[in-house]
């Protein structure tokens, strides 16, 4: 989860904000595993635009896919790993292809193919998000 400090909310912003938003400076997240940066777009009569999420959890991440449409989806997921998920020492972001089930685990298929956590590779995996399976495409 991610949490937000008093001392971090930015109490003039350059914008008017919606009824009831907040900006914050920064947050900060309550534990050492992976989040996601998701990149949402829509399209419409009014124009085109896109808006950055930062979801902390992957059921946050599939609940706001299922509600993709063809005027609004999520265009692109960066998988922010923590160094014990992708075992190279360091925090890495990385765009996800595809998130996956093995029995109760989750995992996350990258662009250039390689599975995290990489136990999991060459296991039988079932899709449950995928960037090939956009619903605008």
């Amino acid at each position: 989860m991610f949490e937000t400090h008093e001392q971090a909310r930015v109490k003039n912003p350059f914008f008017v904000l919606e009824e009831g938003a907040r900006r914050w400076a920064y947050i900060s997240q309550t534990s050492n595993d992976e989040w996601f940066f998701v990149t949402y777009e829509t399209t419409g009569e009014e124009g085109y635009s896109q808006q950055q999420f930062m979801i902390s959890k992957v059921q946050f991440l599939l609940d706001l896919a299922s509600r993709d449409t063809p005027a609004q989806f999520i265009n692109e997921v960066q998988l922010v790993s923590p160094p014990w998920l992708n075992r190279q020492g360091k925090w890495l972001m990385e765009p996800i292809r595809e998130i996956q089930k093995v029995d109760e685990r989750i995992c996350y298929e990258l662009m250039d193919g390689q599975v995290y956590p990489s136990t999991l590779h060459g296991r039988s995996r079932d899709p449950l998000w995928s960037k090939d399976a956009r619903t605008n495409e």
